[in-house]
């Protein structure tokens, strides 16, 4: 049995070839039809009619109606038989042009699914070298460039740029070192933007809002050491005349009083208790500032 052979499609194959033509030869006496017309309107002015013979006017209206709906129809006619070579050679034409288009489509899909093939590789070989340096746990989805995986980005170049990357992080978490007990929380928030300005804006936030609650407690202390220094005085002002008092009818010497020490408010019981919180980046973030503001003394612990 024998093997039938394939032939490939050029260009050339498909190059239009038209044997026979004739453009121009329809001879009809349409032109006759349109001179006699406009030597005929005239007479059918409007200046010709009036109330007297609008009777006239309707049976003229009516058969130029007629008269040019019937040449109308005689056209559509004559297109019709005229454009039926050029129909069938257009429709042929469009079959060919879509039977190519249907074995290219499936031709791209398999191009298409190659090319996924190796970028779907490149990036695993990306991602390999991407976690064996990441010592600080970067996101690499925040840093993965789609440009990466085009065959004309060599993976010396893409291993130069995220050796960039890490080189940043590594400066920026330095930098933020010099913030003290704010460093946990500013390395939490930076992690999740990648975005030193605003991480330092952050600190910032942080900085301005212990120093407005130290400033109120400053205050809400004095305040509450006045308020206790008035009562005192008034206390002494009230009691030691009636002491005064009560010793000289008791024919005995007089003896200031000591101060009786006011009783000082029962400081509130510490308790200790250990919370192991799994939630989003943002809410961890928002807990750390809450018990900040809130004055709650609290230690990180690592998480395996």
């Amino acid at each position: 049995m024998e093997t039938q052979q394939l032939i490939a499609i050029k260009d050339s194959d498909l190059e239009l070839v038209v044997s026979e033509k004739t453009l121009g030869s329809l001879t009809t006496n349409a032109i006759q039809i349109r001179d006699m017309v406009k030597a005929a309107l005239p007479m059918y002015d409007i200046a010709n009619y009036n109330d007297e013979n609008i009777d006239q006017a309707k049976k003229d209206k009516a058969a130029l109606n007629k008269a040019a709906k019937a040449l109308n129809q005689k056209r559509l006619e004559i297109e019709k038989e005229f454009m039926k070579p050029f129909g069938e050679f257009k429709d042929i034409v469009t079959e060919t042009v879509k039977l190519i288009g249907d074995c290219s489509n499936k031709i791209d899909a398999v191009v298409k699914q190659n090319e996924q093939q190796y970028k779907d590789k490149k990036l695993a070989v990306i991602r390999s070298y991407f976690d064996d340096g990441n010592a600080n746990l970067i996101d690499f989805g925040k840093v993965f460039k789609s440009e990466w995986l085009n065959k004309s980005a060599s993976m010396k170049y893409i291993q130069a740029e995220i050796e960039k990357i890490f080189a940043k992080v590594d400066s920026d978490l330095e930098a933020l070192k010099g913030f003290g007990e704010d460093f946990d929380v500013l390395r939490t928030y930076y992690m999740d933007t990648l975005n030193i300005s605003a991480t330092i804006l952050y600190a910032n936030r942080l900085k301005e809002q212990r120093e407005r609650a130290r400033i109120a407690e400053e205050a809400r202390i004095k305040a509450e050491e006045e308020r206790r220094r008035i009562e005192e005085e008034r206390q002494k002002t009230v009691e030691q005349p009636k002491r005064q008092e009560m010793q000289a009818q008791a024919n005995i010497p007089f003896i200031p009083a000591e101060p009786i020490p006011e009783p000082q408010p029962a400081q509130p019981e510490l308790l200790t208790r250990a919370f192991k919180v799994t939630t989003t980046r943002e809410n961890i973030i928002a807990l750390g500032n809450f018990m900040n503001d809130m004055g709650i003394d609290f230690d990180k612990i690592e998480v395996p």
